[in-house]
């Protein structure tokens, strides 16, 4: 499968780019300007495309099958989220490519029924302007009804770690484990959304993993 993927050199980027070439899948990772890739990632291809140029990125992605993305917004550039999202999905249509993976926020799974993390009273300040920008990228994906996209949240907190394979997935709703928490691996997460390209099982949908 030839996947083009966004922000691939960044900490959940990279953990999905070196995921999908174990599996033998052809990964051009679509960066902004022409730096050498991460030895970790020997084996993808590269594809110089500013997500602030819709031409070029098109160009960058005619030819593949998918179009996975980890861009998250730099510190204070939170509003640069739901442009990026819409230019993703012109992008995307532009080439024919049906399929679009996202990583996307924990703040938008519900903890209950109609109440999404992000709007829970513990929820941290300092990451409630993201997870809102997150959420808002939600609601452009889910007005569309011509591409096959996934929203893949990870869980409430993910950070470096071994692969374990012991995690978890589902819709919607924010998983925790029995002390209640909320975790995940880049090593983990990186393993379901490549599953998910694979194997489609949300689409259309929010999902989530976690151990």
């Amino acid at each position: 499968m030839k996947i083009a993927l966004v922000a691939a050199t960044g900490k959940i980027g990279r953990h999905i780019a070196q995921q999908a070439i174990s599996r033998g899948h052809e990964v051009t990772a679509v960066l902004r300007r022409d730096n050498d890739l991460p030895a970790e990632l020997d084996g993808a291809s590269v594809a110089i495309a500013a997500l602030d140029d819709p031409d070029g990125l098109v160009a960058a992605l005619r030819g593949h099958d998918v179009l996975a993305s980890a861009y998250g917004p730099a510190p204070g550039d939170d509003a640069s989220v739901s442009p990026v999202t819409q230019t993703l999905i012109a992008a995307a249509r532009a080439v024919g490519i049906r399929r679009l993976v996202v990583v996307g926020g924990a703040g938008s799974l519900e903890v209950a029924p109609g109440v999404q993390l992000v709007d829970t009273e513990g929820f941290p300040p300092a990451y409630k302007s993201v997870a809102s920008a997150h959420r808002d990228a939600l609601k452009l994906y889910q007005a569309i009804d011509d591409l096959d996209w996934t929203f893949y949240a990870p869980a409430a907190v993910i950070g470096p770690g071994e692969k374990q394979g012991n995690f978890r997935t589902q819709s919607k709703t924010l998983l925790v484990d029995a002390q209640g928490k909320s975790t995940i691996s880049y090593a983990d997460y990186a393993d379901a959304f490549v599953s998910e390209i694979e194997q489609p099982r949300f689409v259309r949908q929010i999902a989530t993993v976690a151990y």
